[in-house]
């Protein structure tokens, strides 16, 4: 069989990515490469390193794992090392429920026979990969022969206003528990339905305002004998919303004081 080399000495050689981050395959490895893959898989497989491939199905349900092959270092067209990304994935075809998990490898050929298998960071793995614009290049990572950073991830983040307490030294404090929102600092907790969590803002500012005014952003015992004020404040991640048009996010940072915020007074009977 006549094999294609590509000694070290070549010019690298640019990746391309499917939708879930891996090689497009038949545009990046050339038929030997993409055999010698498998193979290096295969072995993993069968020694109990790496799940195998399947997909179940039913007509309550579909179930998959499948390997997602992020990069190859083949050298003289040898293929000794790969990242992969071992993909499980479950749905519920009448409740539209899913499932996923993702596992990152560097799967090794350290012998003739013998294969290694390494579980990545799955936090970063992904992010190098972004940044890994080379065929072997994120694999070479792993191995120690060269750094990748991380891409940086976009984040797309909209603004609002929220009404919290203003301390006598001037800090920034929840007016629910006292904790501080120190401007330009994001806070993080997962925006869960039916008020489960999250930090609460308000898309408009007069009803930012008025909701407050009236003690429905508060209950009035919560509220009693604080200083309010309205800030303008910057959230990203998942976001509830409520009927009241209170909405909840996952990260909120305060950007800057607009003003304060009075309670009207309780009408007498």
């Amino acid at each position: 069989m006549t094999h294609h080399t590509h000694p070290t000495t070549a010019a690298p050689r640019a990746v391309s990515r499917n939708a879930y981050g891996g090689l497009e395959i038949a545009a990046c490895l050339e038929q030997d490469e993409r055999l010698a893959v498998g193979a290096l898989l295969d072995r993993a497989v069968e020694d109990d390193l790496l799940p195998e491939p399947y997909i179940e199905s039913s007509k309550r349900e579909i179930e998959s794992l499948n390997h997602h092959v992020y990069d190859a270092w083949s050298v003289d067209g040898t293929v000794s090392a790969v990242v992969v990304l071992v993909l499980w994935y479950w749905k519920h075809l009448r409740k539209e429920r899913t499932r996923m998990s993702k596992t990152y490898y560097l799967v090794r050929q350290t012998g003739e026979a013998e294969v290694t298998v390494t579980e990545l960071d799955g936090r970063t793995c992904a992010k190098r990969a972004k940044n890994a614009n080379a065929l072997g290049q994120l694999t070479r990572h792993y191995l120690g022969l060269e750094h990748v950073k991380c891409a940086t991830p976009y984040v797309e983040t909209r603004t609002g206003y929220k009404v919290v307490a203003k301390t006598p030294d001037g800090s920034l404090v929840s007016a629910f528990d006292g904790s501080a929102y120190k401007p330009e600092v994001w806070r993080s907790e997962a925006a869960q339905d039916d008020h489960g969590g999250g930090f609460y803002y308000y898309e408009s500012q007069d009803l930012a305002i008025e909701t407050t005014r009236q003690g429905r952003t508060f209950a009035r015992c919560v509220s009693e004998g604080k200083t309010l004020v309205l800030c303008a404040v910057e959230v990203a991640g998942r976001v509830v919303g409520y009927d009241t048009g209170k909405r909840a996010a996952s990260r909120l940072r305060v950007l800057h004081e607009i003003g304060p915020v009075a309670i009207d007074d309780e009408e007498d009977d």
